[in-house]
């Protein structure tokens, strides 16, 4: 793929990062308008509403599961090079956890010096998302302490899925088996193009993660676009471009039930199919009309595209934290929701930017030592094998 195409996809991932700060800014300060929490008939709710999809956090994680399973393996699967499988599954977990570790341990820092302010705020808009940092505490046994965040920035919320620190963190453990899912199925067809053979991979992932954790199947859908979408992508024209993306959107945006501009939706999906499948096929149709339609992808790609790629991730995993401090606070001193929103989503930048140049300075000194192990396993391997003759 070429770079001007994983900016715009980078582009599309920031954009899914709004849509989940604007969720949990709706939860957080306008309960009952989310249909989620409180009484408010689901017509009457922001669930019915067309621009709903620009404020579902459960499309756009989805959207988030798509588009690693695709990044993460297009590139070997069209060039046959398992090279970039493995230093990419070297990579996966520091990566993803060095970030993560620091946003913990900001959370950390935070619920030592009394930064947070969201129990009397969620008493104020009556919000029980709010009153449970975000939906992080369970229970009220939680004592903050800088070895347990220490443990679950760095491993545990891999593992278990742990995010009593940071509510988002959730999505880490699903991120991290998913990823080691992708790979070990690209690693199974990377030096395979035939179409019979993909086909019967993917469908057995897809059988084997819908009896098991149909969560994980926007990894498979992803995984499936990178296997069969054409090496030079698709041509959309224009007008496809645009049926497409509208088709797409009405998918990622739809809840179970929905009314309004939905009610379509509620008539033709089967109740008893997982909603993470039609999150996983219109994120994928998402995905494929940014690759092939070049007008998407120009728009996509501009300067404003590569800032919101670049702060997408790092503004994932601070914004929630800041919600519950800085847009808290703002609440309570202004008793104005679009003001707290507006003073969370500021400084959620400024800390999104610093977190990036953190994440930026971790990822260069991670390929050096990728490049290391690597450089060594083949001296290695080239010291038991012998040196190769050279063909005549």
């Amino acid at each position: 793929m070429s770079n001007e195409r994983d900016v715009s996809l980078d582009a599309m991932r920031g954009i899914a990062a709004l849509a989940v700060f604007g969720w949990h800014s709706m939860l957080a300060f306008y309960p009952l308008s989310s249909g989620y929490l409180g009484a408010t008939p689901i017509a009457e709710s922001a669930r019915s509403q067309f621009w709903f999809v620009a404020v579902h956090g459960a499309g756009a994680v989805a959207f988030f599961f798509v588009l690693s399973g695709f990044v993460l393996t297009r590139l070997s699967l069209t060039t046959g090079r398992t090279d970039i499988l493995v230093r990419g599954l070297i990579k996966r977990w520091p990566r993803l956890a060095g970030p993560a570790l620091v946003a913990v341990l900001g959370s950390w820092l935070l619920f030592a010096v009394g930064g947070y302010f969201y129990a009397p705020a969620a008493a104020l808009s009556g919000s029980s998302w709010f009153a449970r940092f975000g939906g992080a505490l369970t229970d009220s046994s939680f004592q903050p302490s800088f070895v347990g965040a220490f443990l679950q920035g760095a491993v545990l919320t891999f593992l278990r899925g742990d995010s009593t620190y940071d509510s988002s963190l959730w999505t880490m453990a699903y991120e991290f088996y998913g990823s080691l899912m992708v790979y070990a199925l690209a690693f199974l067809l990377a030096t395979r193009p035939a179409l019979r053979a993909r086909l019967i991979v993917i469908g057995g992932a897809a059988v084997a993660c819908g009896a098991a954790n149909p969560a994980l199947i926007p990894f498979v859908a992803g995984f499936a676009l990178a296997a069969l979408l054409p090496r030079q992508g698709l041509r959309v024209p224009a007008p496809v471009g645009v049926i497409a993306t509208a088709t797409a959107l009405l998918g990622c945006g739809y809840t179970q039930g929905a009314l309004g501009f939905y009610a379509p939706l509620t008539a033709i999906w089967p109740a008893w199919l997982p909603i993470p499948y039609l999150y996983a096929a219109a994120a994928a149709l998402l995905i494929a009309t940014a690759e092939g339609w070049a007008g998407m992808r120009r728009l996509l790609s501009r300067p404003w595209g590569r800032a919101c790629g670049e702060l997408s991730f790092p503004f994932y995993l601070v914004h929630v934290p800041i919600l519950c401090s800085v847009g808290a606070y703002a609440f309570l001193a202004t008793r104005s929701a679009p003001a707290a929103i507006a003073a969370t989503l500021l400084v959620a930048l400024v800390g999104a930017t610093a977190l990036a140049g953190f994440s930026r300075w971790w990822l260069a000194r991670l390929n050096v030592a990728v490049g290391v192990v690597t450089a060594s396993f083949q001296r290695g391997r080239l010291g038991r094998t012998g040196p190769i003759a050279s063909p005549p």
